[in-house]
Protein backbone atom coordinates (compact mmCIF):
# COMPACT_ATOMS: atom_id res chain seq x y z
CA UNK A 1 0.00 0.00 0.00
CA UNK A 2 0.77 3.48 -0.72
CA UNK A 3 1.42 6.30 1.19
CA UNK A 4 -1.71 6.56 3.74
CA UNK A 5 -1.48 10.67 4.34
CA UNK A 6 -1.45 12.98 1.64
CA UNK A 7 -1.52 16.79 2.48
CA UNK A 8 -3.38 18.56 0.81
CA UNK A 9 -2.03 22.16 1.12
CA UNK A 10 -5.22 23.88 2.51
CA UNK A 11 -4.68 22.86 6.27
CA UNK A 12 -6.34 19.40 6.01
CA UNK A 13 -4.96 16.14 5.68
CA UNK A 14 -6.59 13.54 3.41
CA UNK A 15 -6.60 9.42 5.20
CA UNK A 16 -6.69 7.47 1.42
CA UNK A 17 -6.98 4.57 4.10
CA UNK A 18 -10.37 5.61 5.14
CA UNK A 19 -11.53 8.27 3.24
CA UNK A 20 -11.70 10.77 5.84
CA UNK A 21 -10.30 14.56 6.01
CA UNK A 22 -8.39 15.21 9.11
CA UNK A 23 -7.43 18.79 10.09
CA UNK A 24 -3.57 19.27 10.25
CA UNK A 25 -3.47 21.48 13.58
CA UNK A 26 -6.08 20.80 16.37
CA UNK A 27 -7.20 23.31 19.39
CA UNK A 28 -4.02 22.68 21.69
CA UNK A 29 -1.60 24.57 19.06
CA UNK A 30 -4.21 27.52 18.59
CA UNK A 31 -5.14 27.60 22.45
CA UNK A 32 -2.57 26.66 24.71
CA UNK A 33 -4.58 24.61 26.72
CA UNK A 34 -6.69 22.00 26.95
CA UNK A 35 -10.23 22.08 26.78
CA UNK A 36 -13.88 21.05 27.50
CA UNK A 37 -15.82 19.11 25.38
CA UNK A 38 -18.62 22.09 25.58
CA UNK A 39 -15.24 24.26 24.47
CA UNK A 40 -14.55 21.47 21.71
CA UNK A 41 -18.16 21.90 19.92
CA UNK A 42 -17.31 25.79 20.12
CA UNK A 43 -14.29 25.11 18.43
CA UNK A 44 -15.82 22.59 15.87
CA UNK A 45 -18.33 25.62 15.32
CA UNK A 46 -15.54 28.35 15.07
CA UNK A 47 -13.93 26.01 12.15
CA UNK A 48 -17.24 25.63 10.26
CA UNK A 49 -17.68 29.35 10.18
CA UNK A 50 -14.30 30.12 9.02
CA UNK A 51 -14.66 27.11 6.48
CA UNK A 52 -11.15 25.00 7.14
CA UNK A 53 -10.02 24.03 3.75
CA UNK A 54 -13.47 25.28 1.92
CA UNK A 55 -15.50 23.06 3.71
CA UNK A 56 -17.78 24.15 6.63
CA UNK A 57 -18.85 20.05 7.75
CA UNK A 58 -16.24 19.54 10.54
CA UNK A 59 -16.92 17.57 13.22
CA UNK A 60 -15.59 15.42 16.79
CA UNK A 61 -14.55 12.33 15.52
CA UNK A 62 -15.63 9.44 17.05
CA UNK A 63 -13.68 6.69 19.18
CA UNK A 64 -12.81 4.14 15.99
CA UNK A 65 -12.34 7.48 13.73
CA UNK A 66 -9.99 8.68 15.88
CA UNK A 67 -8.14 5.23 16.96
CA UNK A 68 -7.71 4.80 13.60
CA UNK A 69 -4.55 7.44 13.69
CA UNK A 70 -3.07 5.27 16.23
CA UNK A 71 -0.07 4.19 14.81
CA UNK A 72 2.13 2.40 17.72
CA UNK A 73 5.24 2.02 15.50
CA UNK A 74 5.65 5.82 15.06
CA UNK A 75 6.51 7.52 18.47
CA UNK A 76 6.03 11.38 17.48
CA UNK A 77 9.66 13.52 16.99
CA UNK A 78 9.36 17.13 17.22
CA UNK A 79 12.35 19.78 17.66
CA UNK A 80 14.67 17.23 18.54
CA UNK A 81 13.20 15.07 21.23
CA UNK A 82 10.82 11.63 20.75
CA UNK A 83 7.90 11.91 22.26
CA UNK A 84 5.63 8.84 23.13
CA UNK A 85 2.41 10.24 21.15
CA UNK A 86 1.85 7.27 18.51
CA UNK A 87 0.37 9.19 15.85
CA UNK A 88 2.14 10.10 12.22
CA UNK A 89 4.57 12.79 11.92
CA UNK A 90 2.58 14.46 9.24
CA UNK A 91 0.10 15.98 11.79
CA UNK A 92 0.98 18.99 13.74
CA UNK A 93 1.38 18.04 17.27
CA UNK A 94 3.10 20.16 20.71
CA UNK A 95 1.06 18.83 23.65
CA UNK A 96 -1.83 17.41 24.78
CA UNK A 97 -2.32 13.51 23.98
CA UNK A 98 -5.92 13.48 25.14
CA UNK A 99 -8.19 13.70 22.18
CA UNK A 100 -11.72 14.08 22.59
CA UNK A 101 -14.37 11.82 21.16
CA UNK A 102 -18.20 12.27 19.57
CA UNK A 103 -19.64 9.84 22.01
CA UNK A 104 -21.15 10.70 25.03
CA UNK A 105 -23.07 9.56 28.12
CA UNK A 106 -25.05 11.49 30.68
CA UNK A 107 -22.73 13.90 31.87
CA UNK A 108 -19.80 12.34 30.33
CA UNK A 109 -17.59 12.17 27.36
CA UNK A 110 -15.04 9.76 25.76
CA UNK A 111 -11.49 10.84 25.47
CA UNK A 112 -8.71 8.95 23.67
CA UNK A 113 -5.34 9.30 24.19
CA UNK A 114 -2.19 8.93 21.58
CA UNK A 115 0.36 8.54 24.36
CA UNK A 116 -0.99 4.59 25.34
CA UNK A 117 -3.84 4.30 22.82
CA UNK A 118 -6.66 4.25 25.88
CA UNK A 119 -9.95 5.03 25.96
CA UNK A 120 -11.72 7.35 29.11
CA UNK A 121 -14.55 8.71 29.90
CA UNK A 122 -14.18 11.80 31.13
CA UNK A 123 -16.75 14.74 32.62
CA UNK A 124 -18.00 16.66 29.32
CA UNK A 125 -16.89 20.04 31.59
CA UNK A 126 -13.25 18.93 32.60
CA UNK A 127 -10.23 20.21 30.65
CA UNK A 128 -8.76 16.84 30.03
CA UNK A 129 -8.58 17.04 26.09
CA UNK A 130 -7.85 18.42 22.92
CA UNK A 131 -9.76 18.62 19.57
CA UNK A 132 -8.27 17.13 15.85
CA UNK A 133 -11.72 18.07 13.67
CA UNK A 134 -12.72 15.42 10.75
CA UNK A 135 -14.96 15.55 8.06
CA UNK A 136 -16.27 12.97 6.04
CA UNK A 137 -17.79 9.88 5.87
CA UNK A 138 -15.66 6.58 7.81
CA UNK A 139 -14.95 3.98 5.17
CA UNK A 140 -13.55 1.13 7.09
CA UNK A 141 -13.59 -1.29 3.84
CA UNK A 142 -10.24 1.66 2.43
CA UNK A 143 -8.26 0.09 5.08
CA UNK A 144 -8.28 -3.61 3.36
CA UNK A 145 -5.37 -4.27 1.10
CA UNK A 146 -7.59 -4.84 -2.35
CA UNK A 147 -5.45 -7.95 -2.58
CA UNK A 148 -6.10 -9.27 0.31
CA UNK A 149 -8.29 -12.28 -0.97
CA UNK A 150 -6.08 -13.57 -3.36
CA UNK A 151 -3.26 -13.76 -0.89
CA UNK A 152 -5.42 -15.35 1.49
CA UNK A 153 -6.60 -17.59 -1.63
CA UNK A 154 -3.17 -18.50 -2.87
CA UNK A 155 -1.65 -19.50 0.48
Amino acid sequence: MGQRFVENGNRTIKDVHTGLVWQESYAYTETGNNISWYDAQDYIRKLNREKLGGYEDWRLPDRLEIQSLYEIAKPFQSRGKTFILHIDPVFEFSYGSCFWTSKTRLSAALGFEFDMGDIHWYPKGSHKGTVRAVRNDWQPRLMIDPDWAEKIKGS
